[in-house]
């Protein structure tokens, strides 16, 4: 199989939350995190969610749990969903992660 992701993967076991309209809220954990995305552990029960539909998310050991990541379901997997970041929000502002990644670069 031919390896197509485009950013490398951190085994990353971070707390999070995640929201959607016909759950409401959901803790679980992060297995990884790239900088495309991340994958979810499944957790149960698991969400009836499918590919495509948007979720919010937020990390809850972040020192800025104000910031809400809004995410695409890419896929399903036996471990739990793949999701890909598309944007963020903080302050009700809506930004760019691109602006996030270049943030994060400044503080390194």
């Amino acid at each position: 199989m031919d390896e197509r992701r485009k950013h490398r993967r951190k085994v990353v076991n971070a707390r999070v939350r995640i929201f959607h309209s016909s759950f409401g809220s959901l803790d679980t954990t992060t297995r990884d995190i790239s900088d495309g995305g991340l994958l979810l552990l499944a957790c149960d029960p698991l969400p009836d969610l499918l590919v495509n539909d948007e979720v919010q998310l937020i990390f809850l050991d972040s020192g800025d749990v104000d910031v809400v990541f809004n995410m695409d379901i890419v896929r399903h997997t036996g471990s739990g969903l793949g999701l890909k970041f598309l944007n963020y929000e903080k302050d009700g502002e809506i930004c760019s992660i691109n602006n996030l990644r270049e943030i994060w670069e400044k503080q390194k």
